[in-house]
């Protein structure tokens, strides 16, 4: 007999009294095309389309979690109107997965390497998800990084990983 695939399975977490609660889980990825095939996602997303900090000798050794990286991917057209469209598709579906019971949603963000831009997006991402649902759970995970990270509405940021990189350097 099989068990529950852990996309359907409840995420328990516990509350402010210590009681267990079912929480809706949503994670936001970050990889790369180079390092391996896309992850087991409910959306992927390729953002090669975007121009990529690799190319910017003083970017290149930096990653995604970077300010002068996250500047220069935010701060291009083509971002400015990919994030809107996808923040308000996520806020639009991912509530109607959890009146199916579905208590875990998967967005998946693939660029060349997985270092620059699909790091950036998938950290843009995560932040609007943690504000817009409160009552989710948001997890950020940069494959190619070994970066996870936990988000809160308010902005927090719990790292999970040993890379203690911070956004704001």
């Amino acid at each position: 007999m099989r068990g529950k695939s852990p996309e359907t399975e409840a995420v328990k977490h516990n509350d402010t009294n210590g009681a267990e609660t079912d929480r809706l889980e949503v994670t936001v990825m970050s990889f790369g095309y180079k390092r391996g095939d896309a992850p087991s996602a409910n959306a992927v997303f390729d953002v090669r389309f975007l121009k990529n900090p690799y190319w910017v000798e003083h970017l290149r050794p930096l990653t995604g979690l970077d300010k002068a990286v996250q500047d220069y991917v935010l701060e291009q057209e083509a971002t400015k109107d990919f994030l809107p469209s996808i923040l308000d598709l996520c806020l639009k579906i991912i509530p109607q997965f959890t009146d199916a019971k579905v208590r875990h949603f998967t967005i998946a963000f693939g660029c060349t390497g997985g270092q620059h831009r699909s790091a950036t997006i998938a950290e843009n991402l995560a932040m609007s998800l943690a504000r817009g649902l409160p009552e989710a759970h948001v997890r950020v995970v940069h494959r190619e990084l070994d970066e996870v990270a936990d988000l809160t509405a308010d902005g927090g940021r719990r790292s999970h990983s040993g890379n203690t990189r911070e956004g704001s350097r």
